[in-house]
């Protein structure tokens, strides 16, 4: 893809509207989506890129990386029964059965054809479900199962694109050669996502340039998806393994202090990245729709309403059974209520919007040309109707009576124990009467635990006192043991990441303000 004033264009535009949305307190993926539509039907203006390659690479990879970040390894593993299943099972399932319905409707279609139809549309979008589970007000586990389940299971729909396209190519395939490819898929995908954040992290951790380590975080991705998928592994699935992988470690270590500026570039990324994605979604159906024969239209919308009608029964029937089945490995068991709220939030996005860009190429080399159009106009009208009806997600939720945690109290109780914690660390300094080689002064010690009762920086009537150093060491000592205790509560006691966060940052802030105070 060239960097031509088009593109740059596009991407003016989506931000603009983006931060249009954002300002007025709205969701970007439905603005973003309807003036990337009006644009698109214009005969003049930017159009979207054809090139799947380069679109997965420049775009996906990083968006995915971004997103991932944000998720926590630590809930995802608590809650990795129904992320599994769902990110597994339910995308083999609704592929199948998507594909079947493709097939029903246009019985001249090819089998491999109709499953890239399926595995295109099955996975949940990382993005929209993202962005509608954080303002839909839902309970944190909820949140987790959303977010973890639609990582996860790009890699499963993209895995069954490749099978598919590989039947299209070569006619047809053995349950020798699916298997093959889906094994290749998983374990190169996971071994190579996991050595790169592996190294990562031993650069974070061994490397004191936060610099350096910032900026291998910030390229990660795209070596993740190139060596991924140079040996046929999922490039995705590499992605969001380095990503948990790299999360992980910056949340639980403490001696890094790249932390605020990482997470301060990956958020202003993952903004633009989303704008560009979810405008491209818009400015492609337009043209997909335009390019349909006459009579064609009739079939898309069969196609439309049929696949809907799919995804959301099988979406439905699985969550069900699954919740019916087994306690999802965790000891806490969903009841039916959030099984409605998991089995609505379907949203499609620019996964599979830019994973459709793979079809027409497999379509043209086969003896099913004229199909590829109907495939591509079926698949952004799913993805623009799905967009459509996510805000409902928050609806559902209150009409089911499934209300979002109240991490108020939550997140009070951990800032009380971190003071009470640090609150211990100066006493036993203080019990220990000499800090540095000197005894320490009643005015150093009355200044810490003033800061520690209101969790605010020492004042700087301290700082200029003859007492200065003593108060910047005494700091250390309760910011250290601070870190020590949040990590602590996160670990063995189970305080989620959505509350650890925000403590984490607040604690990075005193850090921060702590080093500027240093004396010469």
């Amino acid at each position: 893809m060239e960097i031509t004033g088009g593109v740059l264009a596009t991407i003016i535009v989506a931000i603009a509207v983006a931060a249009i949305a954002r300002w007025r307190g709205v969701g970007i993926a439905i603005p973003l989506l309807v003036v990337g539509a009006i644009i698109g039907a214009l005969p003049f203006g930017p159009v979207a890129p054809d090139d799947a390659g380069e679109v997965f690479l420049l775009i996906l990879a990083p968006l995915i990386f971004g997103e991932a970040m944000s998720t926590s390894f630590f809930d995802f593993r608590r809650q990795r029964g129904p992320i599994l299943a769902l990110a597994i099972g339910l995308v083999v399932l609704s592929s199948f059965a998507v594909g079947a319905v493709a097939q029903w409707i246009m019985p001249g279609l090819s089998l491999s054809l109709a499953f890239a139809l399926g595995a295109v549309l099955s996975p949940t979008d990382a993005v929209a479900v993202a962005s509608v589970a954080r303002r839909g007000a839902l309970p944190r586990r909820i949140v987790t199962i959303l977010e973890g389940e639609s990582l996860v299971n790009d890699g499963t729909g993209l895995t069954l694109l490749r099978v598919a396209l590989t039947a299209a190519a070569l006619g047809a395939v053995t349950v020798g050669d699916v298997l093959l490819i889906l094994t290749l898929s998983i374990v190169g995908g996971l071994i190579v996502g996991i050595a790169i954040g592996l190294i990562i992290v031993w650069v974070m951790r061994t490397v004191r340039d936060d610099l350096i380590a910032n900026c291998l975080i910030l390229i990660a991705p795209f070596p993740s998806y190139l060596i991924a998928e140079e040996i046929g592994g999922s490039g995705i699935l590499a992605v969001v393994a380095t990503a948990l992988l790299v999360a992980n470690a910056m949340l639980s270590n403490r001696r890094f202090r790249g932390r605020m500026a990482s997470v301060a570039v990956w958020r202003q990324l993952t903004f633009i990245l989303t704008a560009f994605a979810f405008f491209l979604v818009g400015l492609e159906i337009p043209a997909t729709l335009i390019a349909l024969a006459p009579g064609e239209l009739r079939i898309v919308i069969l196609l439309v309403v049929a696949v809907l009608a799919v995804l959301f029964v099988s979406r439905l029937l699985f969550v069900f059974a699954m919740v019916g089945l087994s306690h999802l490995g965790s000891r806490e068991r969903l009841g039916p209520r959030e099984a409605i709220v998991l089995a609505w939030a379907g949203a499609r996005g620019p996964v599979s919007g830019l994973a459709a860009f793979s079809i027409p190429a497999a379509a043209i080399a086969t003896e099913f040309a004229d199909e590829h159009r109907i495939l591509l106009a079926t698949t952004f009208c799913v993805i623009a109707i799905t967009l459509l009806l996510s805000p409902t997600l928050s609806l559902v939720a209150r009409l089911v009576g499934v209300h979002g945690d109240d991490e108020g109290e939550r997140a009070a109780a951990l800032k009380a124990a971190l003071v009470a914690r640090g609150l211990e660390a100066l006493d036993q300094a203080v019990e220990q009467g000499i800090i540095d080689g000197q005894p320490i002064d009643a005015a150093a010690e009355r200044s810490v635990r003033d800061t520690l009762t209101s969790l605010m920086p020492a004042s700087q009537s301290a700082s200029e006192s003859e007492s200065a150093d003593q108060v910047w060491q005494l700091e250390g000592r309760v910011l250290r043991a601070q870190y020590e205790e949040l990590l602590r509560l996160r670990d063995e006691e189970g305080m989620p990441d959505a509350i650890v966060r925000p403590v984490m940052h607040a604690l990075d802030l005193q850090s921060e303000a702590h080093k500027g105070r240093q004396s010469p």
